[in-house]
């Protein structure tokens, strides 16, 4: 990486990643520019229905709230108190002054921990990522892994549009062998499927929902999505 003027200049990170690390969701800009927007204009909206019929359209309502000036104003102030910048310092850090452990299991996770905010750049895109976060209400992020190599870890974290993906739990039906599961009226709580679902159609096409369809979906595994709401 140089830097050039106070800005830096970055090159693709695709041909530093393993053969076996893949991951159906593309690679973003590094300025995140494909998802985050400034206010700039005044826009005005008449509710008929009164309600939200799904996550998609409230997360676009939440979008499109942001863009009024006085809103986008307030969501600044929010986030320069929440990301404090500074040239010499990191704005977040972990801290395990309470955790009943040894030196050498927490130098292990202060690694950890830094090399996953170094995949994140988080030093230096803080601000977008958590106003996004505080736009949205949720975050998501594909953790690219080596399939030749598991064990080397996570190679990439890849930002996924909120309204590209959807978290859904639902009753499973079929067992591993393909045999249909008879309900269990003893059972206290059914034996539910988690995953995630991505379409990267539902942000080219508007009029299209996560939730009218699975055409053109991807399925996701719910250990591969790191998943964050604002609850």
């Amino acid at each position: 990486m140089a830097k050039l003027f106070g800005f830096s200049i970055e090159g693709s990170d695709d041909n530093n990643l393993p053969q076996g690390a893949v991951s159906p969701v593309p690679q973003n800009d590094a300025d995140k520019s494909d998802y985050y927007v400034s206010s700039g204009f005044y826009g005005q909206y008449v509710d008929i229905e009164g309600v939200f019929r799904n996550e998609y359209d409230l997360i676009k309502r939440y979008r499109e709230m942001s863009l009024h000036p006085e809103c986008d104003e307030a969501i600044e102030d929010v986030v320069n108190e929440a990301i404090v910048s500074d040239l010499n310092d990191t704005p977040v850090e972990i801290d395990l002054s309470n955790l009943p452990a040894g030196d050498n299991i927490k130098k292990i996770i202060r690694d950890e921990f830094k090399y996953i905010k170094d995949l994140l750049d988080f030093d230096s895109k803080s601000h977008e990522i958590f106003r996004n976060w505080y736009i949205d209400g949720r975050l998501y992020y594909h953790k690219v892994v080596d399939l030749k190599d598991p064990h080397a870890g996570i190679q990439e974290l890849r930002y996924i549009d909120a309204l590209k993906v959807k978290y859904v739990r639902q009753m499973k039906k079929k067992d591993l062998n393909g045999v249909d599961l008879q309900p269990n009226k003893s059972a206290i709580t059914p034996e539910l499927e988690e995953y995630f679902e991505y379409n990267p159609v539902s942000g080219a096409n508007k009029s299209y929902s996560p939730t009218n369809g699975t055409q053109g979906a991807i399925k996701i595994a719910k250990d591969a999505v790191t998943y964050c709401t604002s609850d």
